[in-house]
């Protein structure tokens, strides 16, 4: 099995080769692409395509593993230090639920 940080640099060497050669420039449009992935999840969960949702979810693995690359950030390594701090929060934090 891949790690998240080979997937980061698979994803992107695919990119490349198919003309995506993105730059820290473009990471605008790397979060929209993202974003648009995401409204097409909700759309799925919404209708209830449980298939359609899996890939979805899939699109965006792979945008923000291109992304990171992209802009040299470890996805792996901020997950798991993101990770570690969640662990020290109590059960509910953030904003106050009604």
């Amino acid at each position: 099995m891949r790690s998240i940080k080979e997937w980061q640099k698979v994803i992107t060497e695919y990119a490349v080769d198919h003309g995506f050669n993105w730059t820290p420039g473009d990471i605008d449009t790397l979060l929209l692409r993202i974003h648009s992935e995401v409204s097409e999840a909700s759309e799925a969960a919404r209708d209830e395509n449980k298939e359609e949702l899996a890939e979805e979810m899939a699109d965006i693995f792979i945008r923000l593993v291109n992304a990171c690359e992209v802009m040299g950030i470890d996805l792996e390594d901020e997950v798991r230090k993101k990770h570690d701090r969640n662990l020290l929060r109590g059960k509910l934090h953030g904003r106050k639920r009604k």
